[in-house]
């Protein structure tokens, strides 16, 4: 993970194992996001919006990982507290 970025900041670590299952990845990011976390083979695991919005989304499955990892019920959380903001 991107030190200083919002899912940094949120799943607590700039190193996690995560549960990766896809055959696609991210070629081009659109104008108006950053990747933010990455595979070991250098694919994008990660982006954020740039303009300070509540922008997050993973290549993995937070959801399978909830129960056993903190930072990924932490990521759910900060987003329903976003969305009811």
């Amino acid at each position: 993970m991107k030190q200083g970025s919002r899912l940094a900041e949120i799943l607590g670590g700039s190193m996690l194992p995560v549960n990766s299952m896809h055959h696609q990845a991210i070629k081009d990011l659109a104008p108006g996001l950053k990747p933010t976390a990455y595979a070991p083979d250098g694919i994008i695991e990660g982006v954020e919006g740039t303009n300070g919005q509540y922008l997050i989304a993973v290549q993995w499955h937070p959801e399978e990982l909830a129960d056993s990892q903190p930072g990924m019920k932490r990521l759910f959380s900060t987003f329903v507290d976003a969305a009811a903001a």
